[in-house]
C-alpha cells in the first residue's frame, strides 16, 4: 500500500491580498501552513518573519518543502520615513527564511515592478533593475539576496495587484470605495503599468509549483494602461460616474516617494515558459466585478 504525502507549503503574509488567495486555491492540493504577522483567524498561525527565532522554530516544526513569501511592507510612501521597518520586513525577513531552511526547500518570492526606474517600460527579466524609491530598493536587495543564496527559487514580479476582495487595500478597492462615497479622485495619467488580477497570479504560482519552475518571471495583463485609464474602466464597469475621476500628472500629487512612470512588464517569457495565457486589464476588472 502506498501512502501519498501532500507537499508541505508555508505561506507568509497569508492574510494579505495574494496570500489569502493562495491559501484558498492551494489548500485542496497541498498541506498548507498559513502564517501572518498578526492573528487574523483561527486558520492562520502568527509569524513575524523579522524574528529569526520565530522563523527557525516554525520551519523546524513544519518542515516545508516550499515557502511562498508574500509577507512585505508595501506602503511605498511610508517606506521613505520608515526605512528600518521596511527593510527589516522586505529584506531581513527573507534573509531569516533563507537561513532557516535546507537546500531542499524552495522559496517562491513575490517582488515588484518597482525594481525598475520606469524610464522605458516593457521591461523583460533581463533588463537591469534600478529602483528610484526606498520600497523598490528593498525589493531589489531581497531579490539579490535570494538569487545568490544557492537555493532553488522563483522570483515573481507582478504589477499593481487587484482583486474582487474589496475588504483589503488595493488600487481597485480604493477606487470603488471612493466613488461609492461620491469622492472626486485625482489619478495619475502618466503612470503606466499592466495591472495583475490576483487569481491569475495565484494560478501562475500554482503552475510554477507543478512544473518546479525556477528563475525570474514577470506577471501582468497583456496591455499597458495608465492609472487614470484603469480607474475609468473601473468606473464604467462598476457603474460609477467617470466624471469624478480627474487626470493629473504625477508631479501634482505630492507623493512622498518618487514613482517609476512606466513600469510595464514584458511577460513573453511567462507565456512561453509556462504556456500561460495573458488577458486584457478590462477582462480582469470585469471578472472582479462579477465575483462581488
Amino acid at each position: 500500500m502506498y501512502v501519498v504525502r501532500m507537499k508541505k507549503i508555508l505561506i507568509t503574509g497569508a492574510s494579505g491580498l495574494l496570500g489569502n488567495d493562495l491559501v484558498c486555491t492551494l489548500s485542496p492540493h497541498y498541506n498548507i501552513l498559513a502564517t501572518s504577522k498578526t492573528k487574523q483567524n483561527q486558520s492562520v498561525e502568527v509569524l513575524d518573519i523579522r524574528s529569526r527565532k520565530d522563523v527557525i522554530d516554525i520551519v523546524n516544526t513544519f518542515k516545508p518543502s516550499i515557502i511562498i513569501n508574500c509577507a512585505a511592507y508595501t506602503s511605498v510612501d511610508k517606506a521613505e520615513n520608515n526605512k528600518k521597518y521596511a527593510r527589516d520586513t522586505n529584506v531581513v525577513g527573507l534573509y531569516n527564511l533563507v537561513k532557516s531552511i535546507s537546500e531542499d526547500t524552495k522559496i517562491i518570492h513575490i517582488s515588484s515592478d518597482y525594481v525598475f526606474d520606469g524610464s522605458k517600460g516593457d521591461y523583460t527579466e533581463k533588463d537591469f533593475p534600478c529602483p528610484i524609491n526606498y520600497y523598490g530598493k528593498t525589493k531589489l536587495e531581497a531579490e539579490n539576496l535570494l538569487s545568490t543564496s544557492n537555493l532553488n527559487y522563483l522570483i515573481v514580479r507582478p504589477n499593481v495587484l487587484y482583486s474582487n476582495d474589496l475588504s483589503k487595500e488595493h488600487f481597485l478597492s480604493w477606487i470603488v470605495s471612493s466613488l461609492s462615497e461620491k469622492k472626486q479622485l485625482e489619478i495619475a495619467i502618466d503612470q503606466i503599468s499592466n495591472p495583475t488580477y490576483v487569481p491569475d497570479l495565484t494560478q501562475l504560482i500554482f503552475d510554477a509549483i507543478l512544473l518546479d519552475y525556477t528563475g525570474i518571471l514577470h506577471m501582468g495583463s497583456e496591455d499597458y494602461i495608465s492609472r487614470y485609464d484603469f480607474a475609468v474602466k473601473v468606473a464604467d464597469i462598476f457603474g460609477f460616474d467617470r466624471k469624478m475621476l480627474i487626470p493629473v500628472d504625477s508631479s501634482t500629487l505630492n507623493q512622498k516617494a518618487k514613482r517609476p512612470l512606466n513600469s510595464s512588464l514584458n511577460c513573453n517569457k511567462l507565456k512561453t515558459a509556462l504556456n500561460v495565457e495573458l488577458y486584457p486589464t478590462e477582462y480582469g476588472i470585469r471578472r472582479a466585478n462579477l465575483s462581488i
